[in-house]
């Protein structure tokens, strides 16, 4: 090969590449959407978490159920706003336990906070293997 053709030979391997890396970063840059499943209202999240509660709290009085229904519906309007910030998700928190206090009883606000500190924090957290000798690392709140 020509050495005055050398620069030139080079600069189509530099474009190729620049392409190849630049179409690379394109198709992996696209979000990641799950076809399989739909995004679910707040009504229907709230639905769902009002039927795990009434399961795992034992709860009979239809006024309760009520109450806890609208509770996790307003809850998770707020939360399905992207705009709020950490604090504000902190404090909507707080609102709901307080909410969940007036309404329980005793016992069953001990059961669902009970719950709580044993649920896991990472929705993969529930594939690692727990020991039973281990202590819990979260305590319930006061």
């Amino acid at each position: 090969m020509a050495h005055f053709l050398y620069p030139i030979w080079h600069m189509k391997y530099f474009y190729l590449v620049l392409i190849f890396i630049s179409l690379s970063v394109a198709v992996n840059a696209r979000p990641v959407v799950d076809v399989d499943q739909p995004q679910r209202t707040p009504e229907e999240i709230a639905r769902k978490q009002t039927f795990m509660l009434v399961r795992e709290l034992s709860l009979t009085d239809s006024v309760v159920i009520d109450s806890l229904y609208r509770i996790n519906l307003r809850h998770n309007k707020r939360r399905m706003n992207n705009n709020i910030t950490r604090a504000e998700q902190y404090s909507g928190m707080q609102e709901f336990i307080n909410e969940l206090r007036g309404i329980l009883t005793p016992d069953q606000f001990q059961r669902f906070m009970n719950n709580k500190a044993d649920a896991p924090r990472h929705p993969h957290a529930s594939y690692i293997p727990s020991r039973p000798d281990s202590t819990p690392r979260r305590q319930p709140m006061p």
